[in-house]
């Protein structure tokens, strides 16, 4: 049994995981700043006893010790790992949270069954990870960094069809200071300027979707990260990516099995795939 970490943006999420058994789950905020990060994780780890190793998956890289790549939070330039070892005296292994998840769905959920996919999370920004022959592709070791491809302009694809994306947007038509939630449920309630806004996020996604698919021709991608869960983005990104995307067979577009959980349970698959 291994203790993993989910360190996002937004929150941080820590539990205890047996392969896809999951307990003592913690969720917690993400501080602002990095002094405030690094003592969150210290004090979230100390409540744990009884486990092997320390597995990260985090929103960004380690480069030479340190995280770097870290778009959406205060957490560059941390040597995260050598803090931890020092602390707890553990085996730490630290690795980028889409990367994490596509590990997971490799090995226990929908991807199980595939030789290549693309894993994407939706939340603050855009995760990327990339699977081939059913192996994680890590390139120069930042392969996967879909969210900072330029889709329109200057604009990068997380700006474009993210959850703060949709917030901004959200803004632009007139609906101020709403939280992703609250718009989420304005759209149950049709509100048309809510529909409208997932509807520009659902074709910004399938820009993304189709440059991938272009480049990499991937069986599925398979879309997690907390900002999945609104169903109201997928119409418009089926429809504008069959319509870009011309070459058959086409992608197939499927939800994480694992849902938050992918992060975790495969932050502690990283001492089997020795990462």
């Amino acid at each position: 049994m291994n203790l993993a970490l989910d360190i996002g943006g937004t929150n941080i999420r820590i539990a205890l995981v047996d392969e896809t058994k999951i307990t003592n789950k913690i969720k917690a905020p993400t501080p602002k700043i990095k002094k405030e990060i690094v003592k969150e994780i210290i004090r979230l780890i100390s409540q744990y006893n009884n486990y092997q190793s320390i597995c990260v998956s985090i929103a960004g890289f380690e480069y030479q010790g340190k995280i770097q790549g870290a778009l959406n939070m205060d957490f560059n330039n941390v040597p995260l790992k050598s803090i931890l070892k020092n602390k707890f005296s553990k085996q730490i292994y630290i690795q980028n949270d889409a990367r994490s998840a596509a590990l997971a769905e490799l090995t226990y959920g929908n991807g199980k069954s595939l030789n290549n996919f693309i894993l994407l999370t939706l939340g603050t920004g855009i995760g990327g990870a990339i699977i081939i022959n059913k192996k994680l592709y890590l390139g120069n070791g930042t392969a996967g960094e879909v969210g900072s491809m330029f889709i329109e302009k200057n604009k990068i694809f997380e700006h474009l069809a993210s959850g703060s994306a949709s917030v901004n947007l959200a803004n632009q038509v007139g609906l101020k200071n709403i939280s992703v939630y609250d718009l989420e449920s304005l759209a149950k309630k049709g509100n048309k300027k809510a529909l409208e806004v997932y509807s520009i996020i659902g074709h910004n996604l399938a820009i993304g979707l189709s440059n991938l698919s272009y480049t990499l021709a991937p069986e599925a991608f398979i879309i997690g990260g907390g900002f999945s869960r609104v169903n109201f983005i997928y119409p418009q990104t089926i429809k504008t990516f069959h319509n870009l995307y011309k070459i058959n067979p086409k992608p197939r577009i499927i939800k994480v099995k694992f849902g938050d959980d992918a992060g975790l349970i495969g932050a502690a698959l990283l001492p089997k795939y020795k990462l």
